[in-house]
């Protein structure tokens, strides 16, 4: 994978359900001996079930946690979240059961990074998160760093690695920079699952004109404009050998997204859906959303 792990070591579950509680068929254990699955029987039993998974989970990382230390990175316990760094100078060439060191292809190979959290660690993160979109003199480049840092804000329950501010050059030498590209970890040949990503500040205002026809703002307006010149760019067949170049797939037509502003007040709700609606090639997404959807964790 691109963090270094192994495919052959990742913890693999199989769901067994039989209406009259039959034992798993043996032609399915043997189909499967060389995926050292976990076979766990569903029946009537979904929340326990619930629970031995969150176990098997637990158990792969705690191994990977172990093997990571004794191959030299630095294992940290800090603010509820597991984090993983190198100790010393980095050892591209290492390999164990779990983890393949010329596999590793992020790029933030100096700095710590999240491999698990738990309740205490979400919370913490979601104080953080929430404290720098409340601050008013927040900068773009402060919430690009809190992304960077804490990627799984941006990806939510999408199987997507964040690429940050990847540069792309057109014809004349002009350059795009995008704040992100989702790159979707299966299924990359769809272009429609990866999405360019841009980041505007959460002060910004939403909505503007009269009450009865009130529309998107300027500052918005400026955004959409400035994701579907992305847009038009990634489109562009000239552009596809340096998008291969940049991001190893001829992306041609990604989804288009941008953060920005806070969640409208109840009465303004459905005006900001009927203007996103007019909408539909760039996604709005507010912040306040993104901190929902990580207080939902520790709920």
């Amino acid at each position: 994978m691109n963090d270094g792990r192994k495919w052959k070591a990742l913890p693999c579950v199989i769901l067994y359900y039989s209406v009259f509680r039959d034992p798993v068929p043996k032609t399915l254990e043997d189909s499967i001996k060389h995926l050292s699955a976990n076979i766990i029987h569903l029946d009537d039993r979904e929340e326990q079930a619930f629970e031995e998974i969150r176990q098997i989970l637990h158990n792969y990382l705690q191994h990977l946690l172990n093997e990571l230390e004794d191959l030299g990175f630095l294992v940290a316990y800090d603010h509820g979240r597991f984090r993983i760094g190198p100790a010393l100078t980095p050892k591209r060439g290492i390999e164990g059961y779990y983890y393949y060191g010329p596999g590793d292809k992020r790029e933030r190979r100096n700095s710590l990074f999240t491999v698990d959290r738990d309740l205490y660690g979400i919370s913490y993160e979601v104080e953080q998160f929430e404290a720098l979109i409340n601050n008013p003199n927040v900068s773009e480049q402060e919430l690009q760093k809190f992304f960077e840092d804490h990627p799984h804000f941006l990806i939510g329950s999408n199987l997507a690695k964040p690429i940050p501010h990847p540069r792309f050059a057109d014809m004349h030498g002009n350059l795009l920079i995008p704040d992100f590209v989702l790159k979707p970890v299966v299924a990359e040949q769809r272009h429609t699952k990866w999405e360019v990503l841009d980041l505007k500040l959460p002060s910004a205002t939403l909505l503007s004109g009269p009450a009865r026809h009130r529309g998107f703002s300027t500052a918005v307006a400026k955004a959409i404009t400035q994701l579907r010149n992305y847009g038009d760019y990634f489109q562009n067949p000239d552009n596809s050998a340096t998008v291969k170049s940049v991001l190893g797939h001829a992306l041609r037509y990604p989804r288009l997204a941008v953060i920005i502003g806070r969640l409208p007040s109840q009465g303004q709700l459905e005006e900001f859906e009927k203007a996103q609606s007019r909408e539909p090639y760039v996604r709005l997404v507010t912040y306040d959303e993104i901190l929902e959807t990580q207080r939902k964790l520790v709920g």
